[in-house]
């Protein structure tokens, strides 16, 4: 299994002598090829989407490329391969009794972990919210990944994207049911183990003079894989860092309580004309899927947190017609993609250099329309 190759890679390389510092021993794995061929991990590519937005006064809008990521489109691909390594580094996986990676959160992310257990040799498991329609659902499931909805409990009604969690924990603190699993917690893990691919991204976009970059953010691993990683690393080279804002739904006002919220005019993006039709999640308060609802994720640090320089609110409008634009020019993007690409825009018509990440392709599972 190539989870084993894995572990004889990073042994013949000296890394799993777990007394010494783990971060370290993870930024050396990551660079070593045989690594990165197992997991086919490459850096992302950038698009300047500039002259697609016509954007004008010398704005420009650059888009991190994570839907064009081979095996797994979207943005969790590094993330999940970065908790596997880890776990291999900590000397908790490969192990004869351990079958199974198990983790919870939404489609990307499970996408992931399904495609890294069939091609490592192993099981998959995901926890999911209520909330996800059983089609999609039944796209994952298979006879190597079990996906598990638990049942709504009252006492979340406030709180959507905890409760899931809650009984991923939960069912990790019966040794029963965790002897043969292994928890990857990319809610807890995933900005960390993201980081150092932020910095790959951040080199090869070093000759761009980036005012800012500007990303929705739910579990914290693009705030502090991309958009940190790239601060950092601008910074030590003794370049101008581009500032972190972070763009959030009006419907779903969490940053903005905490954080300067900035008026950016809205008239540079057109209005939607319905050519992309969306399923509706009627308890849902809009479709932009991936930033939290009711809270922020309490496991992302205050320290990150205190790196957002401001936040920008983004309308139905806004992401819908981003992300009309983006398909009439022949590029398909997520909802939370459109809704990055709508305040990089908005941004970028006054003036700035902006910096943003599509997450991943428009889903045809979340369309009306399903030939589109």
């Amino acid at each position: 299994m190539l989870i084993h190759d894995l572990q004889r890679v990073l042994r013949e390389a000296g890394l799993l002598n777990t007394t010494a510092n783990l971060w370290q021993r993870y930024e050396k794995a990551v660079q070593i090829p045989a690594v990165r061929a197992i997991f086919d991990l490459h850096t992302p590519i950038i698009t300047d989407l500039s002259g697609i937005l016509g954007v004008a006064k010398q704005g420009q809008v650059w888009a991190v490329r994570m839907d064009l990521n081979t095996g797994v489109p979207n943005h969790k691909k590094f993330v999940v391969a970065g908790l596997i390594l880890r776990g291999v580094l900590l000397g908790r996986i490969p192990k004869p009794e351990v079958t199974t990676f198990i983790d919870g959160g939404s489609f990307n992310s499970a996408s992931a972990v399904k495609f890294f257990a069939e091609r490592l040799g192993m099981r998959g498991m995901y926890i999911m919210s209520y909330l996800f329609p059983k089609h999609i659902i039944e796209l994952l499931r298979s006879d190597n990944f079990e996906v598990i909805q638990p049942e709504h409990r009252a006492v979340f009604d406030h709180k959507r994207e905890r409760e899931f969690y809650d009984f991923l924990r939960n069912r990790m603190k019966d040794k029963a049911f965790a002897h043969d699993k292994f928890c990857l917690w990319h809610a807890k893990y995933g900005g960390k183990v993201g980081y150092v691919f932020g910095k790959e991204i951040a080199e090869s976009v070093s000759s761009i003079p980036l005012d800012c970059t500007v990303s929705c953010l739910g579990a914290g691993a693009t705030l502090e894989g991309v958009q940190i990683a790239l601060q950092d690393w601008f910074k030590s080279k003794g370049l101008t860092a581009p500032r972190i804002l972070v763009g959030e739904h009006e419907l779903s006002p969490l940053f903005s309580k905490i954080l300067p919220l900035l008026e950016i005019p809205r008239d540079a993006i057109p209005a939607p004309v319905e050519n992309i039709r969306l399923i509706q999640v009627p308890q849902l308060p809009h479709l932009v899927i991936g930033p939290h609802y009711d809270e922020i994720n309490p496991l992302l640090s205050a320290k990150s947190i205190a790196r957002i320089d401001g936040i920008i609110h983004y309308s139905e409008n806004d992401w819908q017609a981003a992300q009309e634009h983006l398909f009439r020019h022949g590029i398909s993007v997520g909802n939370s993609s459109a809704a990055n690409v709508s305040a990089a825009w908005r941004l970028a018509s006054q003036g700035r250099k902006v910096m943003t990440v599509i997450f991943e392709p428009l889903r045809k599972f979340l369309l009306e329309d399903a030939t589109l």
